[in-house]
């Protein structure tokens, strides 16, 4: 199975994200059940090893999250295929679950981490129109900014794939207490 380790948001938080989506003109929109920060993609899993990162999990001491969301950005190069919301505050918890998955057996891709949130996902092949509607977006929303929110709470989740997009569920969670 696909899994990865993301906070889940708050319902205040979430509310904001669906507000800031509801005047996005183009692209398929993130549901609001599937709106969290991903810490580390995991990826195709065995359940021997998620019962191991489990029991890691398990013992794991963090502070909460204080995450700050502000401006908007697009991922995927020349034909960006994600729109997001940028995020800070999660760095240090990022940090410490990748060593917690090294020492489980993991290895996870070798890429920077950029904290963010993911808004929609687009067709590789938007039309110029498309394109024009989505950079007007971005102009008037570019210095989007959320209220901070606390987060007490690491997720490990499934990732099932569908025609119609991901779908995500939580398999366990764990407090973030310090």
């Amino acid at each position: 199975m696909r899994a990865f380790l993301a906070l889940p948001l708050p319902e205040a938080l979430l509310a904001s994200l669906s507000r800031l989506q509801d005047d996005l003109p183009v692209g398929r929109l993130m549901d609001e059940d599937n709106l969290h920060l991903t810490l580390c993609f995991l990826g195709e899993v065995e359940e021997p090893a998620l019962v191991a990162l489990h029991e890691a999990l398990q013992q794991l001491k963090a502070a909460p999250v204080h995450l700050s969301l502000s401006g908007l950005a697009l991922y995927g190069g020349k034909h960006p295929s994600v729109l997001a919301i940028e995020g800070q505050g999660p760095e240090a918890l990022q940090r410490k679950l990748v060593g917690l998955c090294h020492r489980a057996g993991f290895q996870l891709e070798r890429r920077r981490f950029r904290p963010h949130i993911t808004l929609a996902r687009f067709a590789r092949n938007m039309g110029a129109g498309d394109r024009v509607r989505l950079q007007a977006f971005i102009a008037s929303n570019a210095a989007a900014t959320l209220a901070p929110a606390t987060l007490d709470q690491v997720a490990l989740y499934r990732s099932d794939l569908h025609p119609d997009g991901a779908r995500y569920e939580i398999l366990a969670q764990y407090p973030l207490a310090g």
